[in-house]
């Protein structure tokens, strides 16, 4: 990627900063005008804002922190400003909620809801002021020049019309093309998104002594980097930047990662996205959610241990080997639903599978019993999972947990889901559920939910989990 100007620092600096200082400002407001109102309407005494300093002291770092995981100050050009502000509310609504947990958890008090509303309004309405300020400082300086490089790129091919269509979108990326290098001398004098192709590798050094040339990005072909290591030792020898395109093998692999690995830069090639915190920040959600769903729903999970009992006689969990991440088998544990020997009455019935592949449906299994029935309706049955999710086998979100005899069925595309955690739901549990018929459907809802995932993600899932589950939708 071109290097981001000093001066593209320094705003994104200025952003942020500026978005904090909306924000106390919105709090500070929001509380002093709720303070004054009770002073006049209710004959009471206006409280100091001093008293609400320990609470702004928590906004802060929460707000600090959220604004740079949402990346709300790279500022894409290519994005609506709807958008922006849509991102502005949602950093705005999680931190309200954070704030909410983290004064609950060191018993601190906070302002009345009233206040807090305010606050949360005023603060959405300064943040999406500020993101047309900083849009159009951005412009402002763009025009001046001194938000740009002058880049020369070495490749004329379809990769340096992507980095250029890619560049040209991004108000970060944006930079002068002083002109190409191509290997083939004949093409020397046609233009390419207006700027000419100025020389072969021969021309380097002295296109390097004729222009001002700050950055040389190569974006050529992987048959041709072997070609490039005299061009990256001019670039040394000059003093200038140089840049190479790291997507190599991108049509085989989802993301790339560059790391330092024992003084070495390397290439990680991996078709999982992952950031270190944001699975700590999964991993203690998990922890905080299922411990806490065990310790409340201990009563429930007591009587429907008991109706089970009851019912038949019989063990009231289903124990069954599940493939983790990784490949890595553990046993998972379920309120058994259906009679004692129903996995070898599974036999019998495969010729009624409705599920097309490797899993096994069918919509009105015998084998199911009448406690199990109502327990399946609204996914009572896997509450003994919130257990995994505990111990760190599974996740509240991830893709569905596949039994150790399906996997010899599997396809090899199908093994990706692998590399994630598996989950209590996921977006099958959110698009028909049992009503999904093919198996390799489903493979393709958990790929999709492994390639776009983020916190948020996990989120909305959980959000559209509940309403599906208590209404019973999809449900067998």
């Amino acid at each position: 990627m071109p290097q981001i100007t000093e001066r593209s620092i320094w705003v994104r600096v200025l952003a942020l900063t500026i978005d904090l200082l909306l924000t106390a400002i919105a709090f500070v407001t929001a509380f002093s005008l709720r303070t004054e109102i009770r002073a006049i309407y209710f004959f009471g005494s206006a409280q100091s804002v001093q008293d609400y300093y320990n609470i702004l002291a928590i906004i802060i770092p929460i707000w600090w922190f959220l604004l740079n995981v949402q990346k709300v100050h790279l500022f894409n050009r290519a994005t609506p400003l709807s958008r922006e502000f849509g991102i502005a509310a949602r950093t705005v609504v999680i931190g309200t909620v954070m704030l909410f947990a983290v004064t609950y958890v060191i018993r601190f008090d906070l302002p009345p809801r009233s206040t807090i509303a305010l606050f949360v309004l005023l603060n959405i309405f300064l943040l999406c002021v500020n993101r047309v300020f900083i849009r159009n400082l951005k412009e402002f300086l763009r025009r001046e020049g001194g938000y740009t490089k002058k880049a020369l790129i070495i490749g004329a091919g379809d990769k340096a019309k992507r980095f250029l269509e890619q560049a040209s979108e991004h108000g970060d990326w944006a930079f002068d093309v002083v002109g190409f290098i191509d290997f083939d001398k004949a093409r020397i004098g046609k233009k390419i998104f207006g700027s000419e192709i100025i020389g072969t590798p021969d021309d380097l050094l002295d296109i390097l002594h004729r222009f001002p040339v700050q950055e040389v990005v190569f974006a050529v072909s992987t048959s041709k980097i072997s070609d490039c290591t005299d061009m990256l030792a001019l670039c040394e020898q000059e003093g200038v930047r140089a840049v190479i395109l790291s997507d190599f093998f991108s049509s085989l692999v989802a993301h790339v990662q560059t790391e330092i690995q024992y003084d070495q830069p390397v290439l990680i090639y991996s078709s999982v996205r992952h950031k270190e915190w944001q699975l700590l920040v999964k991993r203690l959600f998990d922890l905080l959610f299922s411990g806490i769903m065990l310790l409340l729903l201990t009563p429930l999970l007591i009587v429907i241990a008991i109706l089970i009992k009851l019912h038949d006689g019989g063990p009231v969990f289903y124990r069954w080997k599940v493939v983790g991440q990784n490949k890595e088998n553990f046993t998972g544990y379920k309120f058994r639903t259906m009679v004692v020997d129903a996995d070898k009455k599974k036999e019998e019935l495969m010729a009624m599978n409705e599920m097309a592949g490797v899993a096994f449906k069918m919509k009105h299994d015998p084998r199911i019993t009448p406690v199990g029935r109502l327990l399946r309706k609204f996914s009572l049955d896997e509450l003994p999972q919130l257990w995994s999710v505990f111990k760190g086998d599974m996740s509240i979100v991830g893709p569905r947990p596949p039994l150790e005899s399906e996997l010899p069925k599997f396809d090899s595309w199908h093994r990706r889901k692998l590399s994630v955690k598996p989950g209590l739901t996921c977006l099958w549990q959110i698009s028909g559920r049992s009503t999904i018929t093919d198996f390799d459907e489903w493979i393709r809802l958990d790929l999709a939910y492994i390639d776009n995932w983020t916190l948020w993600l996990d989120f909305k899932i959980l959000a559209k989990t509940i309403p599906a589950v208590l209404l019973g939708r999809g449900a067998q």
